[in-house]
């Protein structure tokens, strides 16, 4: 398997970014990490292991992107939520405006790449999805949070909304932007197993939205036999990748 591994300075973020690409050809997949995890997580987790027949096949290439939320969202020690907001927004910005035409550039993309995330990577592959869908070919996302509160509870203002996947979808009225978010291929997995509750009640809110919408996304609830780890999400990646390379 082809391996790259990139580190550069980010003026978005004002520090070095790191991230690896598995394979150079066939679908990109971009891959977000878990919370307080790093672009390597994908590697050590056993994603790409079970990937690597897609990725070797040339079906397939991941690109495994780093992740600040330690920084931003995920900064619970610090109080000044507009502050977090404000990294969270320059880690979009990075990803949209450094990162992406980099990897574009570089790999030549021929379709546009699927945003690939659990847990609080589904919560950074949906909003990169839903802000920019003129970007990305769809998601794959599994045990989401996909509602911005749950990170800053109940301080709000417009870049919580930008980066709160299930307001968006909920206020969208623009039909020619629904129409773009219609078209695009969106998996969403979650089970009622072990601490998965928030992740299940919010993606029975992500599909209502979506039906309400018109976003024809396919949801699939799996037994409490699945909890909310990589044992489950390896098994999901399995049964459901083949519906992006048809």
């Amino acid at each position: 398997m082809i391996i790259n591994y990139e580190k550069w300075y980010s003026h978005n973020l004002n520090r070095d970014m790191e991230y690896k690409v598995y394979g150079n050809k066939g679908i990109p997949f971009i891959y977000f990490p878990t919370q307080f995890k790093r672009f390597y997580e994908a590697e050590d987790e056993g994603v790409i292991e079970t990937l690597a027949y897609y990725i070797e096949t040339e079906k397939i290439f991941v690109i495994a992107v780093d992740n600040i939320d330690i920084e931003s969202l995920s900064n619970f020690a610090s109080w000044d939520k507009k502050k977090r907001l404000l990294r969270q927004e320059e880690y979009y910005n990075y990803i949209i405006n450094e990162l992406y035409p980099t990897v574009k550039a570089k790999y030549k993309f021929k379709t546009l790449p699927i945003c690939l995330g659990m847990s609080f990577g589904a919560f950074e592959a949906s909003n990169m999805l839903i802000r920019q869908p003129k970007l990305f070919g769809g998601a794959f996302l599994m045990s989401g949070i996909y509602k911005i509160t749950y990170f800053i509870n109940d301080y709000y203002d417009e870049i919580a909304f930008l980066n709160c996947p299930l307001d968006s979808i909920n206020l969208l009225k623009d039909e020619k932007y629904l129409n773009l978010l219609r078209s695009k291929k969106i998996i969403v997995v979650v089970s009622s197993g072990a601490y998965e509750e928030e992740s299940l009640k919010e993606t029975y809110e992500l599909e209502e939205a979506m039906k309400n919408k018109a976003i024809p996304a396919c949801f699939y609830y799996w037994t409490n036999n699945y909890p909310h780890n990589f044992s489950s999400w390896k098994i999901y990646l399995s049964f459901y990748i083949k519906e992006f390379l048809n």
